[in-house]
């Protein structure tokens, strides 16, 4: 892959847009060029500083009781109530709101089942890129998060239970930042991927996709992935331990 081609596809690679083998590649060949690994640095620290605005917008309190008092005098009029210019006006904004609201939402839900933690685990094996920093002591992992994301992820030590601790990096879920955390069982890998959500605490719920384990749950404002082909049994103790902490 050249140069022109991996600058093209940075932005999808970024987006997750691209299938498994197009990304590896675009993986590859920023490993190895300096200049289009500086772009995608620079595309990630966009998309971290449009994470950190906090442009969510929310409609005045109110809306949905306005629109249902203007469908009651349409009703009660002559004109038919669908007809009235009001009520299509107040449809068309209430529309409108769902069609930018519902997407949001569904990119704030922690459900199990989001592929891209999946497909981040699969990249992070085949493209040899599994940590950015790495290390067996959380007080070097640790810190290094900090400045590259807007929230500061725990590194739980669980060498003493038998999840090694190899290192991090940072990754996009949801088109997001968020942090991957890598620790070894035996010779399974486990990412743990973290990312902020509004969500209630909610306890591991396992699920397998692909041949591949999943365990999720929120705690604390975060949302947890933790992705292995480690047996469910082993993986469900590893979660229970990192949500004890």
């Amino acid at each position: 892959m050249n140069c022109s081609e991996a600058e093209r596809l940075l932005n999808p690679y970024v987006d997750g847009e691209l299938d498994l083998i197009t990304a590896v590649s675009v993986e590859e060949h920023i490993a190895g060029c300096e200049g289009c690994s500086l772009q995608y640095q620079n595309i990630q620290e966009l998309c971290r500083e449009i994470a950190e605005a906090d442009l969510a917008f929310s409609p005045k309190a109110g809306l949905a009781r306005r629109v249902a008092a203007a469908r009651r005098r349409a009703i009660a009029g002559l004109t038919p109530w669908w007809r009235r210019p009001a009520t299509l006006a107040m449809a068309t904004a209430a529309a409108a709101l769902v069609l930018l609201f519902v997407p949001v939402r569904l990119l704030r839900t922690g459900a199990v089942e989001d592929r891209d933690v999946l497909d981040n685990h699969l990249r992070s094996l085949m493209a040899s890129h599994l940590v950015d920093v790495p290390s067996s002591d959380r007080h070097t992992v640790k810190p290094w998060f900090q400045g590259r994301l807007s929230f500061s992820p725990d590194v739980p030590d669980l060498s003493a239970e038998g999840f090694v601790l190899t290192g991090g990096r940072l990754e996009m879920v949801r088109r997001a930042p968020a942090a991957a955390i890598v620790y070894q069982r035996r010779a399974h890998v486990i990412n743990l991927f973290v990312a902020p959500v509004h969500e209630a605490d909610s306890p591991p719920q396992a699920q397998t996709n692909e041949g591949y384990n999943v365990v999720a749950w929120t705690k604390g404002g975060l949302r947890y992935w933790a992705v292995s082909d480690l047996n469910s049994n082993e993986l469900m103790h590893f979660a229970q331990l990192v949500r004890g902490r």
